[in-house]
């Protein structure tokens, strides 16, 4: 079989493969469908990369697979080959040829088909989250500085919005940051959910990153290298310390450990930021503070009459205050107190003010996992402190 006839085989062939799998294919697959030694494959691959039709994996160590037909046991014999990806050029060449260019193939799978890797990662705007957030009937999220992923969570959820994906966050060298999401998981996702990640899809060409990104190296090594990593839940860790708070008192301190309207904002804009402190306060502040728990508590361990919990004007104190004199009296200098009162005025700023939804030049993203975490700093404190009291 002459060189050129052989190559044509290797670009039909690995182009089918590719667009079954969107992977490579190997020289002893080609070889043993065109009746050729695999070396014969090997060198054809090799000149068609020379002229930039393709790349390959050279040199790959597979084991071929023959079983006895008498003692039916199985043979492994080792081989080497070539494992061959057709060219972007070539794939784009099928597909507008082919009758692939008349179906109605979602975004981010027609990019597949014109040459796309699987594992290449894709850029989108912070709100691309907003609709995971607003639906939690339809959708499970988890969420972290680091990323989490997205599925659907009831057979409730109309088929159209099936989505499985994995996300991360990259932060921009302007300090905002940017979800990132894998080819693949992009490719899966129903037509109507593709429709919404492309139009939220920032441009890869015109964005610089900041080096030494730990939360996004999370990310890339549990996804690519294949890392045991745990994502810090700064959300999930809140809700554990408020429930372990309240395990060490006979009646718990606060009332809801979880909301599921607590998200970090899904738009680097001032509006969306005091929204989501908003959210937050609504499980860090006096409304969910239960009052008597915490003046039993005080007046059984600390010695404290209910003339402590006046002002001097006989009214009784507020939550925040009883609060602050509970961190007093076991020592933790009202550091979660003042905690609350800062987080106070954003949340006044949301409730009070019309605010323009603005983009910030802030990462407020950043800023509203730092007060998470501030929090759950505050009330392990608190646990401590009451576990072993000084």
């Amino acid at each position: 079989m002459k060189l050129c006839e052989i190559q044509k085989n290797i670009e039909k062939i690995s182009i089918e493969n590719w667009n079954k799998s969107f992977g490579g294919t190997a020289s002893s697959e080609i070889a043993n469908k065109i009746e050729i030694d695999n070396s014969i494959v090997m060198r054809a691959m090799e000149d068609l990369v020379a002229e930039n039709y393709g790349a390959i994996n050279a040199n790959v160590e597979l084991s071929q697979i023959s079983i006895d037909s008498e003692s039916r046991e199985f043979e492994f014999t080792p081989i080497k080959v070539h494992i061959y990806f057709p060219s972007k050029q070539m794939l784009e060449e099928f597909f507008y040829s082919s009758d692939l260019v008349r179906k109605s193939i979602p975004e981010y799978k027609k990019r597949l088909y014109l040459g796309a890797h699987q594992l290449s990662q894709v850029l989108f705007d912070e709100s691309v989250l907003a609709r995971y957030f607003d639906y939690p009937e339809y959708y499970e999220l988890d969420d972290s500085r680091s990323g989490g992923h997205i599925y659907i969570c009831s057979e409730e959820t109309p088929e159209e919005r099936y989505i499985h994906v994995r996300h991360g966050r990259k932060t921009l060298a302007n300090g905002k940051s940017a979800i990132v999401a894998i080819y693949k998981d992009l490719a899966n996702m129903s037509e109507f959910e593709q429709r919404y990640w492309h139009s939220h899809e920032l441009s890869i060409q015109e964005l610089e990153f900041i080096p030494n990104d730990d939360a996004y190296e999370k990310f890339f090594d549990r996804n690519y290298e294949g890392a045991w990593v745990e994502y810090t839940d700064e959300l999930a860790d809140l809700t554990k310390n408020l429930e372990a708070v309240n395990s060490l008192f006979d009646n718990k301190i606060f009332n809801k450990i979880r909301n599921v309207y607590c998200r970090p904002p899904v738009e680097n804009t001032q509006k969306a930021y005091f929204d989501s402190c908003s959210e937050l306060f609504k499980l860090v502040g006096p409304d969910n503070i239960n009052q008597k728990a915490l003046k039993d508590f005080l007046k059984k361990h600390k010695a404290c009459s209910d003339k402590d919990f006046e002002y001097e004007s006989g009214k009784d104190v507020s939550k925040l205050d009883l609060m602050g004199l509970f961190e007093e009296k076991i020592g933790t200098s009202k550091k979660l107190t003042k905690a609350v009162r800062l987080l106070q005025k954003d949340r006044t700023e949301a409730d009070h003010k019309i605010i323009e939804s603005k983009i910030s030049k802030e990462n407020l993203v950043e800023i509203f996992f730092a007060h998470v975490m501030e929090f759950n700093k505050n009330l392990k404190d608190i646990i401590e402190k009451i576990k072993n009291p000084s």
